[in-house]
């Protein structure tokens, strides 16, 4: 079965039933201080609302108690909203966007700096590289080198710049522990 599809860049909704509910939840998220990332509504014997939020700046990382009090809101206000008249029984489900997510705006990118990525690039070997900066056009990367041997300190190459056009695919590669 295919997945459904991840919305475009600037979209908040995969389908128009998920759009509907965009003008009852996105005021709700942004007084919370939050940006909304995407709301999807998954059909079945009971109705999941999957809403991901985030922070629109910044690297902090949005805390439990962020979740928990936009979703306490966000399901007074569904239960409320009239657009829902035929949705009688659904799940919340609020979340975070997910540390393995795909960057696909810049500001996905800004939100990451320090961290390391794993870089694709149309007709070049992959990458992995620490995120320096973000640009108006793309971002700074310092490509990892491997170690010589085992147990080595990591290297990493001379700063580059990539334009987001030469990108054509990047992840955040979790990390366990990092010391620069």
């Amino acid at each position: 079965m295919a997945a459904p599809r991840r919305p475009r860049e600037g979209e908040k909704a995969r389908d128009p039933r998920a759009a509907e509910l965009l003008p009852v939840i996105e005021p709700i998220v942004s007084a919370q201080g939050l940006l909304l990332e995407e709301v999807e509504l998954v059909d079945g014997a009971t109705a999941t609302v999957r809403v991901v939020v985030d922070y629109a700046t910044g690297t902090e990382q949005v805390d439990l108690d962020s979740v928990a009090a936009v979703s306490e809101a966000i399901s007074a206000a569904l239960d409320e909203a009239e657009a829902l008249e035929d949705l009688t029984s659904y799940e919340l489900e609020v979340s975070t966007p997910g540390a393995t997510r795909p960057l696909t705006e810049p500001r996905h990118f800004a939100r990451n700096i320090g961290r390391l990525l794993e870089l694709e690039r149309e007709g070049q070997p992959d990458m992995l590289a620490r995120l320096q900066e973000v640009t108006d056009d793309g971002v700074v990367v310092a490509e990892q080198r491997p170690a010589p041997k085992k147990g080595m300190p990591v290297k990493y190459s001379e700063p580059v710049e990539l334009p987001f056009d030469a990108i054509s695919r990047a992840r955040v590669q979790v990390e366990f522990s990092h010391t620069e």
